[in-house]
């Protein structure tokens, strides 16, 4: 292999390197910004049961009383 050749060869694993390091870095913010908005999620989430809790405290039926479907 002559030293023409190395270069390219060299060249082109420099290239694929490069485009792996901008793919990974991609990869990355990309899963940066789910982690986000999955920790937004989570938090609407908790919000909406702790909305849900409330409304079914408040609309508990005594007993003996009949829902107003009935």
């Amino acid at each position: 292999m002559n030293t023409s050749e190395t270069n390219q060869r060299i060249d082109e694993l420099e290239f694929k390197l490069q485009y792996q390091e901008d793919v990974i870095e991609s990869l990355n913010q990309a899963l940066v910004t789910q982690q986000k908005d999955m920790l937004l999620v989570k938090e609407k989430l908790a919000a909406l049961g702790k909305q849900l809790d409330t409304y079914r405290q408040q609309q508990t039926i005594h007993e003996g009383e009949r829902p107003p479907h009935y």
